[in-house]
């Protein structure tokens, strides 16, 4: 294996993406992140090697820093597919509890309002001024049954009591 990841999930990520034995950390994808952009991050601590290098990646805050954008997944040179491996390692980490608290808020957020943020009367005020529409949801119902029939919902209720 060329990459060394060293924390208990270990197991779990292949199964989910095999292909992940393949990185290297070669860092082309850093060449086109825009997370790589932070103060934390240079050409040779890069994000992928961050997180595959860390003690226990899923309860690293910095995984959640990925804009899912997957610039990565195109100009991977060994087909890994970074951006589903960030992905599966989010999943991962929401699911044991792990997951920064925002995150979960803004999940909630999303599936009560349809909106990822709070629609105030400056909202309203400004959007009027630009002569846009009213913001509305009209798919909270939807959002509710996909959160429901995903598991999503049961995940929430267990992590948040």
């Amino acid at each position: 294996m060329l990459i060394s990841i060293e924390w208990e999930g270990r197991d779990q990520l292949l199964e989910r993406h095999p292909l992940v034995e393949r990185c290297f950390k070669c860092s082309v994808c850093a060449l086109v992140c825009p997370i790589q952009y932070l103060e934390e991050y240079s050409p040779t601590q890069s994000y992928v090697y961050d997180l595959f290098t860390c003690e226990n990646v899923l309860a690293n805050p910095n995984l959640w820093s990925c804009a899912s954008c997957h610039k990565c997944t195109e100009i991977c040179p060994q087909d890994v597919n970074p951006a589903h491996v960030f992905i599966n390692l989010k999943e991962l980490s929401f699911e044991r509890g792990l997951a920064p608290q925002g995150i979960t808020t803004l999940i909630k957020a999303i599936i009560s309002t349809g909106i990822s943020f709070p629609i105030t009367s400056v909202t309203q005020r400004l959007r009027e001024q630009l002569a846009l529409p009213p913001l509305t949801c009209t798919a909270q119902e939807e959002l509710e049954l996909i959160a429901q029939k995903t598991g999503l919902e049961e995940k929430l209720r267990k992590l948040t009591g």
